[in-house]
Formats: structure tokens, C-alpha cells, sequence
């Protein structure tokens, strides 16, 4: 699906309130599946270390932007479920995760996840996305 079809399903960059609350960053150019955050102190656990529920919202997020690039202009999706695995404990910095479509069938899009600190592969995660014909009042 093209970024023109995408801006017709929607709006990535409209107001997002847990985009918001996240101080998360929407990356849709050039094609890119992804999103962002600079990590702060309401992203850490008690430890200093990025909360393992910031990557999965990440991995979600990124996920949701590939799979609304894989559906028709009459459709939406949800998550179904995502599995991740976390490799590397982040501190500080920026945070990115970038996701693609592994397989789009009639009801079910596969999907993948990377996200990184740098260089650095912290965390990874597979899911699943269901389509759902648009309702009529959205």
C-alpha cells in the first residue's frame, strides 16, 4: 500500500493520546514502519532502566504503522498479541523500533520488530494483527 492509500486509512500524525503520554515519535517517511522516543524519567523502572512496557508500547506502535500500510481503505486493524524478547538493558538515549510485514493474508497480518538503542539490537518481537472491516461510524 502506498503512503497516499495510508493517509486515507489514517492519520499518523493526527493527536494520539498515548503517543502523547509516551512523548513517543511517529517515522513514516521514505516508507519507514517505526517510531521513537528520547528515553526520560517516566520511561525508566525503579532500577533506571527503560520499562519493559515502554518497548512492548514501542513494538506495538511500529507494528500498528506497518500492518495500517497493509489494509484497504474500508478496513482497520487491532493487535491480536505480540511476543517480545528483551536482550539489553537501555539507560539513556534514544530508543527506536522499526517493523515490517512478514505476511498479510485476508484477516491476519504477521509481523516482526527490532528496536535498538544506537547500534545496539535491545529488544525483538513477533505479533499479529487483525483486519476488521471499517465500521460505519468511524
Amino acid at each position: 500500500m502506498s503512503d497516499e492509500s495510508l493517509s486515507k486509512n489514517t492519520d499518523l500524525n493526527s493527536e494520539y493520546p498515548i503517543g502523547d503520554f509516551f512523548s513517543l515519535e511517529n517515522i513514516i517517511e521514505e516508507g519507514q514502519n517505526a517510531c521513537r522516543i528520547v528515553i526520560n524519567k517516566n520511561h525508566r523502572n525503579p532500577h533506571g532502566v527503560l520499562h519493559g512496557g515502554v518497548t512492548f508500547t514501542l513494538i506495538d506502535q511500529a507494528m500498528g504503522i506497518a500492518a495500517m500500510r497493509a489494509l484497504q481503505p474500508n478496513q482497520i486493524c487491532t493487535t491480536l498479541e505480540i511476543q517480545v524478547r528483551y536482550l539489553n538493558p537501555v539507560f539513556e538515549g534514544e530508543v527506536e523500533a522499526h517493523a515490517s510485514v512478514i505476511k498479510s493474508g485476508k484477516r491476519i497480518i504477521q509481523l516482526e520488530a527490532r528496536v535498538t538503542s544506537g547500534s545496539e539490537l535491545v529488544a525483538f518481537g513477533t505479533g499479529s494483527f487483525a483486519i476488521l472491516d471499517r465500521p460505519k461510524n468511524l
